[in-house]
C-alpha cells in the first residue's frame, strides 16, 4: 500500500473514479465524503486548501479522508491536519474497504500525523463501527494513544421486523394525531407521504418551503436560499440523484407540501440532510407529521437497515421520535515530533473541559 495527500482540485478523472468506487463500496457508508458531494461543496462555496488523504494499492483506493490544514480546530492553538468538516457535513468517518481494513487505517494515520505538522484531528467519527475499531487496534499496536476531545450520541433508526419505530409516549401520540386531524380538516384533504426523489421540481419546491420557514423564524439555522446557497443545494441534489443516492419525501395534502425531507442513501443507510416545513402551518407541527409518516416509508424499503438523523445530540424533536442512537466522537492523534509533544497538553486540557461541561 502507498499513501498520498492529494489536493482535491487537482484530482484526475481516474482519481475521481477510484474515489467513487471506494465510496460506493465502503465498509461504513458516508455520503458526505462521496466525491460528488464533497467536490460540489468545494466548487460552489469556492473552498480551497482541501486534500484527499488516500491509501492506495495500485490504482485502487483503499481508504480516503478529506482533510484540511487548520489552526484553531476545536479551539486548538496549534496547526494540525483535520477532517474537512463544514456546515453541510454531518459525518466525518473515513471511507475504507472491509478487506485489509486494519492495514489501511494504519497507513492512513501514519501519513496523516506525518503530514500534519502537529496532530491529526478526527472530527465526527462514528465510534460504533468497524472503521473506529480498526483505528483503535492500530493505535494500540503502534503505541499511538489518541486524545478523545468529546463523545456524544444522536438519534438513529435500526430496522425492526415489526416496524414499530415510533418512540413517542401514548400522550404525545394522541396529541400529534389530533394535530394531524385538524390539519387535514383545515386544508380539506388527507395527509400522505409522496416520494419525489426523481422529480427535479421537488428540489426547487424544497428551497421555497425552507425559505418560508427561514423568514418566519427570523433567519436562524443554515437554510440554503437565504444565505445564497440555493445553487449549492440544487447542484448536490443533481449529482447525488445521478448516483441514485437522492431521496426526497414530501408530506402533502391535495398536492400542497406541508413539509419536505431531503436524504442521501448510501449502502444500507439513509442519512437526513435537510428538512423544510411550511411556517404558516407551524401550529400543526408539520415537520413532526412528516417524520412520523417517514417511519412507514423507511420500513417499506427492505434494503435500508439504518437511518441516521444527522441531528444535533440535543435535538429534542427527533430524540422523542426515534428510539435508537449512534455514538460519535472527536479525537486527535499527536504527531511523534516536537510539535506533537507540544500539542498533547492543550488537547488533554480541552478534553478535560468538555468532560466538565457534560
Amino acid at each position: 500500500m502507498g499513501t498520498s495527500l492529494l489536493p482535491i482540485d487537482e484530482l484526475t478523472e481516474d482519481d475521481l473514479d477510484a474515489w467513487r468506487n471506494l465510496a460506493e463500496g465502503a465498509v461504513e457508508p458516508n455520503p458526505f465524503f462521496h466525491p460528488d458531494f464533497a467536490l460540489t461543496v468545494a466548487e460552489k462555496l469556492d473552498v480551497t486548501g482541501i486534500f484527499a488523504l488516500v491509501v492506495r494499492e495500485g490504482t485502487e483506493w483503499r481508504a480516503c479522508l478529506p482533510v484540511e490544514r487548520r489552526r484553531g480546530w476545536r479551539r486548538m492553538p496549534l496547526r494540525g491536519l483535520v477532517s474537512w468538516n463544514h456546515i453541510y457535513c454531518f459525518l466525518c468517518t473515513p471511507l475504507a474497504r472491509a478487506d485489509g481494513l486494519d492495514a489501511a487505517m494504519t497507513e492512513l494515520v501514519d501519513e496523516g500525523v506525518r503530514s500534519s505538522g502537529g496532530f491529526l484531528g478526527l472530527d465526527l467519527l462514528a465510534t460504533d463501527g468497524p472503521v473506529n475499531a480498526a483505528l483503535e487496534r492500530s493505535a494500540a499496536a503502534h503505541g499511538r494513544k489518541p486524545v478523545e476531545l468529546d463523545r456524544f450520541e444522536r438519534a438513529t433508526l435500526a430496522r425492526r421486523d415489526d416496524g414499530a419505530y415510533l418512540a413517542l409516549s401514548a400522550k404525545h401520540r394522541r396529541n400529534f394525531e389530533r394535530l394531524r386531524r385538524h390539519l387535514e380538516r383545515d386544508l380539506g384533504g388527507e395527509l400522505s407521504l409522496r416520494d419525489r426523489s426523481d422529480d427535479p421540481e421537488a428540489r426547487e419546491e424544497f428551497l421555497r418551503l425552507e425559505a418560508s420557514g427561514w423568514k418566519g423564524e427570523g433567519g436562524t439555522g443554515t437554510a440554503f436560499a437565504p444565505i445564497g446557497h440555493g445553487d449549492l443545494f440544487l447542484g448536490i441534489c443533481e449529482r447525488m440523484a445521478a448516483r441514485g443516492m437522492l431521496q426526497i419525501a414530501s408530506a402533502e395534502i391535495s398536492g400542497r407540501p406541508v413539509a419536505m425531507l431531503c436524504n442521501f442513501v448510501s449502502g444500507d443507510t439513509v442519512f437526513t440532510f435537510k428538512i423544510a416545513a411550511d411556517y404558516e402551518l407551524g401550529k400543526y407541527s408539520p415537520g413532526i407529521q412528516l417524520s412520523i409518516l417517514y417511519l412507514e416509508h423507511f420500513h417499506s424499503l427492505p434494503e435500508l437497515l439504518r437511518a441516521d438523523s444527522c441531528a444535533e445530540p440535543g435535538n429534542q424533536m427527533i430524540n422523542r421520535l426515534w428510539p435508537d442512537r449512534r455514538e460519535l466522537g472527536i479525537r486527535a492523534i499527536p504527531a511523534p515530533n516536537v510539535k506533537g509533544v507540544l500539542a498533547r497538553p492543550p488537547l488533554k486540557g480541552m478534553a478535560w473541559l468538555r468532560r466538565r461541561r457534560r
